[in-house]
């Protein structure tokens, strides 16, 4: 979290429900509850809402003031469509720059129109005013981030990826770097139990249960399911962990090597950067493709809905059921477990009662 989120954190300690607030009085409220990602992403698009942004460039009349000190309830929609249009052009810049720059050693140019900047901002902008509503700073109905016309989510353009994509990447993946065996692992979890990145970080030793064959996950929106999967991949999730210093139910399972007789450290997200970045670097069309870890997930996904159909493919992944239908036809633990088990081997005990 960024200073300015940390220094409004501490004036909202005081802040009283139904009394008049600024809005950056309102930003830290408006960030509880958020997972670390969304935490983490709408804290910057509220930070630049209340301290400003300067967009790159010599044209000083495209910047942002921000309005931090203005009362929430004298915020107007026009003020907040300013400050989108600002990051907008902001993260345009920065994806030109960081083009050229990909560019000028080989790889592959990835420009943005800054459309997620745009939808993310406004996410943030409606979350904060929303809270503001709710806490009763500002008047019920009136959330003026609503005025604001929010882009629709990209078509998600990620796929399987072929077999000659997923063996040439899986030989960089546990081939190559100052860990293969822990960045194999996470492959294989990921493609095994459709985990997110937020599964992987927050998963501990005591969320494996080799008796049940399931993991413990925990991802956004405090959602925690034990993942059926097979024994193998429990057993080596557990052997892992130990090896790796893990010793109580709350240590995390993805670790360092131990070193000098200390137990690894927890992995942070920057270790799913730098293996999928060795990837991109050594496979143009990784490159190409912007191969990341929800690439795999996807692919995870996709394997288990060829097998098993969509009903148990969104069980799998953890999606909510669409409509009545997907209410009515809602698959099994035991449905996930068979289909994971028939496509990675192994064996899974609610598979025994299904004899």
């Amino acid at each position: 979290m960024t200073s300015t989120t940390q220094s409004s954190e501490i004036r909202s300690i005081s802040l009283v429900p139904g009394t008049r607030a600024t809005v950056r009085q309102v930003a830290a409220k408006a960030l509880i509850g958020l997972s670390d990602d969304t935490k983490r992403t709408y804290g910057t698009y509220i930070d630049e809402l209340c301290d400003g942004i300067r967009v790159p460039g010599e044209d000083r009349s495209r910047d942002f003031a921000g309005i931090g000190d203005t009362w929430v309830d004298e915020v107007l929609p026009s003020s907040l469509k300013e400050a989108v249009e600002a990051i907008v052009q902001g993260a345009v810049h920065e994806s030109r720059r960081r083009s050229d720059a990909r560019l000028e050693v080989g790889r592959a140019a990835r420009p943005s129109n800054g459309s997620g900047a745009r939808y993310n901002a406004i996410g943030a902008f409606r979350r904060l005013f929303q809270v503001a509503i709710e806490e009763r700073h500002l008047a019920e109905g009136y959330n003026p981030a609503l005025k604001v016309k929010k882009p629709g989510r990209r078509v998600d353009a990620r796929r399987a990826l072929t077999r000659a994509e997923m063996d040439e990447a899986w030989d960089v993946l546990a081939g190559t770097g100052n860990d293969p065996e822990l960045d194999e692992l996470i492959a294989k979890t990921v493609l095994v139990t459709a985990a997110r990145a937020e599964g992987i970080l927050n998963l501990e030793l005591g969320g494996l249960n080799p008796e049940r064959c399931t993991v413990r996950l925990d991802e956004k929106f405090d959602v925690v399911t034990d993942q059926p999967v097979p024994d193998w991949l429990v057993n080596e999730l557990h052997d892992f962990a130990i090896s790796r210093g893990a010793v109580s139910a709350g240590d995390k399972v993805f670790r360092s090597r131990p070193r000098a007789n200390r137990p690894g450290t927890a992995i942070s997200r920057k270790r799913f950067e730098t293996m999928f970045e060795r990837a991109k670097v050594a496979l143009p069309w990784a490159d190409e493709l912007g191969l990341s870890l929800h690439w795999l997930r996807h692919h995870g996904v996709t394997q288990v809905e060829r097998r098993a159909g969509s009903a148990v493919a969104a069980r799998f992944a953890r999606h909510k059921p669409d409509g009545v239908t997907g209410r009515y036809t809602k698959a099994t633990d035991a449905e996930v477990a068979a289909a994971v088990v028939a496509i990675y081997g192994g064996h899974h005990p609610l598979l025994d009662s299904a004899d």
